[in-house]
Protein backbone atom coordinates (compact mmCIF):
# COMPACT_ATOMS: atom_id res chain seq x y z
CA UNK A 1 0.00 0.00 0.00
CA UNK A 2 1.29 3.57 -0.89
CA UNK A 3 2.52 5.51 1.65
CA UNK A 4 3.10 9.12 -0.47
CA UNK A 5 -0.21 11.54 -0.80
CA UNK A 6 -2.71 10.38 -3.82
CA UNK A 7 -2.10 14.00 -5.45
CA UNK A 8 1.74 12.60 -5.88
CA UNK A 9 0.53 9.40 -7.04
CA UNK A 10 -1.05 10.91 -9.97
CA UNK A 11 1.67 13.53 -11.01
CA UNK A 12 4.32 10.39 -10.96
CA UNK A 13 2.07 8.72 -13.20
CA UNK A 14 2.12 12.33 -15.94
CA UNK A 15 -1.63 12.50 -14.98
CA UNK A 16 -1.53 15.87 -12.56
CA UNK A 17 -4.81 16.46 -10.74
CA UNK A 18 -5.80 19.88 -11.37
CA UNK A 19 -7.01 20.65 -7.93
CA UNK A 20 -6.05 19.04 -5.04
CA UNK A 21 -8.65 19.46 -2.73
CA UNK A 22 -11.77 18.48 -4.75
CA UNK A 23 -10.76 16.32 -7.74
CA UNK A 24 -11.12 12.94 -8.42
CA UNK A 25 -9.46 11.81 -11.52
CA UNK A 26 -7.13 13.54 -14.03
CA UNK A 27 -6.98 13.27 -17.85
CA UNK A 28 -4.17 13.81 -19.31
CA UNK A 29 -3.97 13.56 -23.66
CA UNK A 30 -5.67 10.35 -24.12
CA UNK A 31 -5.53 8.93 -20.80
CA UNK A 32 -8.25 9.09 -17.68
CA UNK A 33 -7.54 7.94 -14.50
CA UNK A 34 -10.35 8.09 -11.69
CA UNK A 35 -9.74 7.74 -7.63
CA UNK A 36 -12.60 5.21 -6.76
CA UNK A 37 -13.89 4.12 -3.09
CA UNK A 38 -13.09 0.28 -2.03
CA UNK A 39 -16.13 0.31 -0.46
CA UNK A 40 -18.03 0.82 -3.69
CA UNK A 41 -15.74 -1.81 -5.60
CA UNK A 42 -17.78 -5.47 -6.25
CA UNK A 43 -14.73 -7.70 -6.66
CA UNK A 44 -17.73 -10.57 -7.90
CA UNK A 45 -19.32 -8.59 -10.25
CA UNK A 46 -15.70 -6.85 -11.66
CA UNK A 47 -17.05 -3.04 -11.39
CA UNK A 48 -16.79 -0.19 -9.38
CA UNK A 49 -18.84 2.85 -8.91
CA UNK A 50 -18.11 5.96 -10.42
CA UNK A 51 -20.57 8.07 -9.91
CA UNK A 52 -23.38 7.61 -6.94
CA UNK A 53 -26.96 8.02 -7.99
CA UNK A 54 -28.28 10.94 -8.62
CA UNK A 55 -30.37 11.92 -5.48
CA UNK A 56 -26.83 11.69 -3.58
CA UNK A 57 -25.49 14.59 -4.99
CA UNK A 58 -28.65 16.41 -4.55
CA UNK A 59 -28.47 17.14 -0.45
CA UNK A 60 -24.52 18.70 -0.18
CA UNK A 61 -22.45 20.21 -3.12
CA UNK A 62 -20.15 18.04 -4.38
CA UNK A 63 -16.92 20.11 -5.62
CA UNK A 64 -15.18 17.15 -7.32
CA UNK A 65 -18.93 16.55 -9.73
CA UNK A 66 -18.54 18.77 -12.57
CA UNK A 67 -14.60 17.13 -13.40
CA UNK A 68 -15.82 13.72 -12.93
CA UNK A 69 -19.08 14.20 -15.13
CA UNK A 70 -16.32 15.58 -17.63
CA UNK A 71 -14.05 12.88 -17.72
CA UNK A 72 -17.16 10.18 -17.43
CA UNK A 73 -18.86 11.75 -20.53
CA UNK A 74 -15.40 11.19 -22.16
CA UNK A 75 -14.73 7.88 -21.60
CA UNK A 76 -18.41 7.30 -22.08
CA UNK A 77 -18.01 8.13 -25.61
CA UNK A 78 -14.81 5.77 -26.26
CA UNK A 79 -11.50 6.01 -28.22
CA UNK A 80 -9.44 6.68 -24.80
CA UNK A 81 -7.31 4.59 -21.96
CA UNK A 82 -9.35 4.95 -18.56
CA UNK A 83 -8.18 3.70 -15.69
CA UNK A 84 -9.10 3.68 -11.66
CA UNK A 85 -6.85 3.90 -8.47
CA UNK A 86 -9.31 2.24 -5.94
CA UNK A 87 -8.66 3.90 -2.66
CA UNK A 88 -9.61 2.94 0.87
CA UNK A 89 -11.65 5.46 2.91
CA UNK A 90 -10.76 6.27 6.67
CA UNK A 91 -14.52 6.64 7.13
CA UNK A 92 -17.07 6.11 4.79
CA UNK A 93 -20.59 7.68 6.65
CA UNK A 94 -18.95 11.20 6.75
CA UNK A 95 -19.66 13.87 4.29
CA UNK A 96 -15.94 14.50 3.26
CA UNK A 97 -13.77 11.82 3.19
CA UNK A 98 -10.25 11.50 3.81
CA UNK A 99 -8.38 8.70 1.91
CA UNK A 100 -6.63 5.70 4.31
CA UNK A 101 -4.78 3.85 2.25
CA UNK A 102 -4.48 2.88 -1.44
CA UNK A 103 -2.72 0.57 -4.17
CA UNK A 104 0.38 2.23 -5.88
CA UNK A 105 1.85 -0.46 -7.51
CA UNK A 106 -1.09 -1.47 -10.05
CA UNK A 107 -4.42 0.20 -11.24
CA UNK A 108 -7.87 -1.23 -12.84
CA UNK A 109 -8.29 -0.90 -16.35
CA UNK A 110 -12.04 0.33 -17.20
CA UNK A 111 -13.31 -1.82 -20.31
CA UNK A 112 -16.35 0.27 -20.46
CA UNK A 113 -19.28 2.10 -18.26
CA UNK A 114 -22.56 1.06 -17.86
CA UNK A 115 -25.66 2.42 -15.65
CA UNK A 116 -27.60 1.21 -12.89
CA UNK A 117 -31.33 1.05 -12.15
CA UNK A 118 -31.01 3.78 -9.83
CA UNK A 119 -28.95 5.85 -12.16
CA UNK A 120 -25.45 4.94 -10.63
CA UNK A 121 -22.50 4.84 -13.12
CA UNK A 122 -20.09 2.02 -12.55
CA UNK A 123 -16.90 1.38 -14.76
CA UNK A 124 -16.75 -2.48 -15.71
CA UNK A 125 -12.90 -3.46 -14.79
CA UNK A 126 -11.11 -5.65 -16.95
CA UNK A 127 -7.94 -6.46 -14.66
CA UNK A 128 -4.95 -5.01 -13.15
CA UNK A 129 -2.32 -3.35 -14.58
CA UNK A 130 1.37 -2.66 -13.33
CA UNK A 131 2.12 1.05 -13.13
CA UNK A 132 5.25 0.46 -14.35
CA UNK A 133 3.48 -1.24 -17.52
CA UNK A 134 0.85 1.62 -17.75
CA UNK A 135 2.90 4.37 -20.25
CA UNK A 136 3.03 1.13 -22.64
CA UNK A 137 -0.46 -0.36 -22.05
CA UNK A 138 -1.94 3.32 -22.28
CA UNK A 139 -1.19 3.04 -26.33
CA UNK A 140 -2.86 -0.38 -27.11
CA UNK A 141 -5.37 -0.05 -24.61
CA UNK A 142 -8.96 2.02 -25.50
CA UNK A 143 -11.99 1.85 -23.57
CA UNK A 144 -15.02 1.15 -25.35
CA UNK A 145 -18.43 3.75 -25.93
CA UNK A 146 -21.09 2.96 -23.73
CA UNK A 147 -24.48 2.18 -25.08
CA UNK A 148 -27.03 4.62 -25.77
CA UNK A 149 -26.57 8.59 -24.81
CA UNK A 150 -24.64 9.47 -21.66
CA UNK A 151 -26.82 9.48 -18.81
CA UNK A 152 -26.12 12.21 -17.00
CA UNK A 153 -28.19 15.79 -17.33
CA UNK A 154 -28.34 18.34 -14.96
CA UNK A 155 -26.12 17.67 -12.44
CA UNK A 156 -23.64 20.04 -13.02
CA UNK A 157 -23.04 22.78 -10.26
CA UNK A 158 -20.77 24.81 -12.14
CA UNK A 159 -19.08 25.65 -8.51
CA UNK A 160 -16.33 23.44 -9.46
CA UNK A 161 -15.19 25.32 -12.50
CA UNK A 162 -11.18 25.71 -12.92
CA UNK A 163 -11.70 29.39 -12.98
CA UNK A 164 -11.68 31.26 -10.13
CA UNK A 165 -13.45 34.31 -11.85
CA UNK A 166 -16.34 31.54 -12.48
CA UNK A 167 -16.85 31.32 -8.78
CA UNK A 168 -17.08 34.66 -7.83
CA UNK A 169 -20.84 35.10 -7.68
CA UNK A 170 -21.37 31.82 -5.74
CA UNK A 171 -18.77 33.49 -3.79
CA UNK A 172 -20.78 36.60 -3.33
CA UNK A 173 -24.29 35.23 -2.60
CA UNK A 174 -22.59 32.72 -0.49
CA UNK A 175 -20.84 35.83 1.66
CA UNK A 176 -24.52 37.76 2.00
CA UNK A 177 -26.03 34.78 3.26
CA UNK A 178 -23.41 34.53 5.97
CA UNK A 179 -23.67 38.84 6.56
CA UNK A 180 -27.56 37.95 7.08
CA UNK A 181 -27.01 35.22 9.63
CA UNK A 182 -24.32 37.88 11.35
CA UNK A 183 -21.78 35.51 11.26
CA UNK A 184 -18.08 34.83 9.71
CA UNK A 185 -15.96 32.49 7.70
CA UNK A 186 -12.59 31.27 7.55
CA UNK A 187 -9.96 31.40 4.78
CA UNK A 188 -10.04 27.65 4.92
CA UNK A 189 -13.63 27.49 4.89
CA UNK A 190 -13.74 29.52 1.43
CA UNK A 191 -11.17 27.20 0.11
CA UNK A 192 -12.93 24.06 0.48
CA UNK A 193 -16.10 25.20 -0.01
CA UNK A 194 -15.15 26.89 -3.50
CA UNK A 195 -11.85 24.55 -4.04
CA UNK A 196 -9.12 27.43 -4.01
CA UNK A 197 -5.85 27.32 -2.94
CA UNK A 198 -4.87 30.23 -0.75
CA UNK A 199 -3.53 32.44 -3.18
CA UNK A 200 -5.62 32.36 -5.52
CA UNK A 201 -8.35 32.90 -3.07
CA UNK A 202 -6.33 36.07 -2.46
CA UNK A 203 -7.17 37.04 -5.84
CA UNK A 204 -10.88 36.45 -5.98
CA UNK A 205 -11.06 38.40 -2.48
CA UNK A 206 -9.34 41.17 -3.86
CA UNK A 207 -11.74 41.25 -7.15
CA UNK A 208 -14.80 40.87 -4.69
CA UNK A 209 -13.85 43.88 -2.33
CA UNK A 210 -13.30 46.07 -5.16
CA UNK A 211 -17.11 44.87 -6.10
CA UNK A 212 -18.31 45.98 -3.16
CA UNK A 213 -16.47 49.40 -3.07
CA UNK A 214 -17.53 50.20 -6.44
CA UNK A 215 -21.01 48.89 -5.59
CA UNK A 216 -21.29 51.59 -2.17
CA UNK A 217 -21.43 48.58 -0.45
CA UNK A 218 -19.39 47.51 2.87
CA UNK A 219 -16.44 45.16 2.39
CA UNK A 220 -18.04 41.96 1.68
CA UNK A 221 -14.54 40.19 2.68
CA UNK A 222 -14.38 41.26 5.89
CA UNK A 223 -16.46 38.80 7.33
CA UNK A 224 -13.68 36.34 5.92
CA UNK A 225 -11.62 36.03 9.00
CA UNK A 226 -7.98 33.95 10.21
CA UNK A 227 -9.08 30.87 12.23
CA UNK A 228 -6.83 31.92 15.02
CA UNK A 229 -7.36 35.75 15.69
CA UNK A 230 -10.66 35.80 14.24
CA UNK A 231 -9.45 39.51 12.43
CA UNK A 232 -8.96 40.15 8.74
CA UNK A 233 -6.01 40.36 7.27
CA UNK A 234 -3.96 43.95 6.60
CA UNK A 235 -4.93 43.47 3.35
CA UNK A 236 -8.58 45.07 4.08
CA UNK A 237 -6.85 48.40 5.40
CA UNK A 238 -4.11 48.52 2.68
CA UNK A 239 -6.34 47.74 -0.31
CA UNK A 240 -9.87 49.21 0.64
CA UNK A 241 -8.62 51.85 4.06
CA UNK A 242 -10.73 49.70 6.49
CA UNK A 243 -9.03 49.85 9.60
CA UNK A 244 -11.98 48.30 12.10
CA UNK A 245 -12.75 45.11 10.52
CA UNK A 246 -15.11 44.38 13.44
CA UNK A 247 -17.25 47.46 12.57
CA UNK A 248 -16.80 46.59 9.08
CA UNK A 249 -18.68 43.29 9.71
CA UNK A 250 -21.18 45.09 11.91
CA UNK A 251 -21.99 47.06 8.82
CA UNK A 252 -22.21 43.92 6.57
CA UNK A 253 -24.65 42.76 9.13
CA UNK A 254 -27.06 46.24 8.85
CA UNK A 255 -26.39 47.03 5.64
CA UNK A 256 -27.46 42.67 4.35
CA UNK A 257 -30.18 42.47 6.63
CA UNK A 258 -33.50 40.78 6.16
CA UNK A 259 -35.47 42.46 4.55
CA UNK A 260 -33.35 45.49 3.59
CA UNK A 261 -34.79 48.45 1.41
CA UNK A 262 -31.12 49.82 1.20
CA UNK A 263 -30.35 47.30 -1.57
CA UNK A 264 -32.39 45.52 -4.11
CA UNK A 265 -30.54 42.20 -3.83
CA UNK A 266 -31.84 41.37 -0.19
CA UNK A 267 -35.23 42.32 -1.11
CA UNK A 268 -38.05 40.07 -0.49
CA UNK A 269 -40.88 39.51 -2.98
CA UNK A 270 -44.39 41.47 -1.36
CA UNK A 271 -46.47 39.04 0.22
CA UNK A 272 -49.45 37.75 -1.36
CA UNK A 273 -52.95 37.80 -0.53
CA UNK A 274 -53.89 35.25 2.79
CA UNK A 275 -51.71 34.43 5.49
CA UNK A 276 -50.98 37.13 8.01
CA UNK A 277 -47.54 38.63 7.78
CA UNK A 278 -44.75 36.42 9.88
CA UNK A 279 -47.52 33.42 10.08
CA UNK A 280 -46.38 29.87 10.27
CA UNK A 281 -48.07 29.49 7.18
CA UNK A 282 -46.19 33.12 6.01
CA UNK A 283 -42.63 32.40 6.92
CA UNK A 284 -43.31 28.10 5.49
CA UNK A 285 -43.59 30.10 1.58
CA UNK A 286 -40.59 32.08 2.42
CA UNK A 287 -38.51 29.51 3.11
CA UNK A 288 -40.08 27.59 0.02
CA UNK A 289 -38.17 30.55 -1.67
CA UNK A 290 -34.97 29.53 -1.10
CA UNK A 291 -33.35 27.75 -3.71
CA UNK A 292 -33.36 24.54 -3.74
CA UNK A 293 -33.50 21.14 -5.62
CA UNK A 294 -36.95 20.71 -6.60
CA UNK A 295 -37.16 16.87 -5.28
CA UNK A 296 -36.18 18.45 -1.31
CA UNK A 297 -39.32 20.71 -1.71
CA UNK A 298 -41.96 18.23 0.02
CA UNK A 299 -39.43 17.16 2.57
CA UNK A 300 -38.24 20.89 3.56
CA UNK A 301 -41.55 21.72 3.79
CA UNK A 302 -43.02 18.97 6.39
CA UNK A 303 -39.55 19.60 8.73
CA UNK A 304 -40.35 22.99 8.90
CA UNK A 305 -43.56 23.02 9.71
CA UNK A 306 -43.24 20.21 12.24
CA UNK A 307 -40.98 22.73 13.75
CA UNK A 308 -43.05 25.24 13.89
CA UNK A 309 -40.90 27.44 11.78
CA UNK A 310 -38.03 27.31 14.40
CA UNK A 311 -34.00 26.24 14.38
CA UNK A 312 -34.54 23.40 17.27
CA UNK A 313 -31.28 24.27 18.82
CA UNK A 314 -31.01 28.37 18.29
CA UNK A 315 -34.78 29.08 18.52
CA UNK A 316 -34.31 31.62 14.83
CA UNK A 317 -36.64 31.71 12.91
CA UNK A 318 -35.72 33.38 9.70
CA UNK A 319 -37.16 31.07 7.04
CA UNK A 320 -33.98 32.55 4.82
CA UNK A 321 -31.38 31.19 7.34
CA UNK A 322 -33.03 27.60 8.23
CA UNK A 323 -32.30 24.01 6.31
CA UNK A 324 -34.17 21.18 6.52
CA UNK A 325 -31.61 18.82 7.79
CA UNK A 326 -31.97 14.43 7.84
CA UNK A 327 -30.88 13.43 11.18
CA UNK A 328 -28.13 10.96 11.05
CA UNK A 329 -28.44 7.64 9.17
CA UNK A 330 -31.68 8.94 7.32
CA UNK A 331 -31.01 10.10 3.65
CA UNK A 332 -33.12 11.35 0.42
CA UNK A 333 -32.04 7.92 -1.62
CA UNK A 334 -33.17 5.73 1.19
CA UNK A 335 -36.88 7.52 1.38
CA UNK A 336 -36.76 9.06 4.57
CA UNK A 337 -38.66 11.75 3.78
CA UNK A 338 -41.04 12.66 6.17
CA UNK A 339 -40.87 15.50 8.70
CA UNK A 340 -40.04 12.59 11.31
CA UNK A 341 -36.88 11.70 9.30
CA UNK A 342 -35.60 15.52 9.93
CA UNK A 343 -35.52 18.66 12.11
CA UNK A 344 -34.99 22.18 11.23
CA UNK A 345 -31.51 23.89 11.84
CA UNK A 346 -29.92 27.41 10.95
CA UNK A 347 -27.86 27.03 8.48
CA UNK A 348 -24.38 27.02 10.05
CA UNK A 349 -25.82 24.83 13.06
CA UNK A 350 -26.58 21.82 9.84
CA UNK A 351 -22.86 22.46 8.60
CA UNK A 352 -21.64 21.45 11.93
CA UNK A 353 -24.35 18.78 12.00
CA UNK A 354 -23.46 17.12 9.27
CA UNK A 355 -19.47 17.21 9.91
CA UNK A 356 -20.02 15.60 12.94
CA UNK A 357 -19.29 19.17 15.21
CA UNK A 358 -22.61 19.66 16.57
CA UNK A 359 -24.63 16.05 17.79
CA UNK A 360 -27.75 14.98 19.53
CA UNK A 361 -27.77 12.56 22.35
CA UNK A 362 -30.86 10.16 22.72
CA UNK A 363 -32.53 12.59 24.57
CA UNK A 364 -32.52 15.63 22.24
CA UNK A 365 -29.58 17.41 24.01
CA UNK A 366 -26.98 18.94 21.99
CA UNK A 367 -23.40 18.33 22.33
CA UNK A 368 -20.61 19.85 20.80
CA UNK A 369 -17.36 18.52 19.20
CA UNK A 370 -14.22 20.52 21.05
CA UNK A 371 -13.48 22.13 17.82
CA UNK A 372 -17.04 24.14 17.55
CA UNK A 373 -17.67 24.78 21.43
CA UNK A 374 -15.31 27.97 21.96
CA UNK A 375 -17.70 29.95 18.64
CA UNK A 376 -21.09 27.95 20.08
CA UNK A 377 -20.75 27.49 23.79
CA UNK A 378 -24.07 28.91 24.24
CA UNK A 379 -25.55 25.71 22.54
CA UNK A 380 -23.83 23.23 24.75
CA UNK A 381 -26.15 21.09 27.00
CA UNK A 382 -29.56 22.66 24.88
CA UNK A 383 -32.31 20.21 24.59
CA UNK A 384 -33.59 20.20 21.03
CA UNK A 385 -37.10 21.61 20.54
CA UNK A 386 -38.26 18.76 18.32
CA UNK A 387 -41.69 17.13 17.56
CA UNK A 388 -40.50 14.00 18.03
CA UNK A 389 -37.32 12.36 20.04
CA UNK A 390 -34.33 12.56 18.46
CA UNK A 391 -33.08 8.64 18.50
CA UNK A 392 -29.12 8.30 19.07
Amino acid sequence: MATKPITQFFLDLGLPLKNARWSWGAQASNTILLRTWADEFSSREKWVTVLREPAEYQERESYGLDERIRHLRTLWGGGVAGYSVIATAKATDVPKREIKEYRDDKVFVIERLETRGDGAIVAVLRGLIAVSELAEHQGQHLTAAGVGPFPVDGLETGISTDSYKAKLPAIREWLIEVARRESYVTYAEVMDRFGLIFFVLRTAMSKLGHLSAESGEPILTALIVDKETLRCSDGLADEFGVIDDQAERRRLYAYWAVPNSGNSESSLPAPAPGPAPNSLEERAKRFALVEVRTQQAAFRRAVFMACGGRCVVSGCDVPEALDAAHLEGRSWRKGDNTAADGVLLRRDLHALYDMGLLTFLGTGVVQLHPEARDHYRAYEGVTASTPAPIND
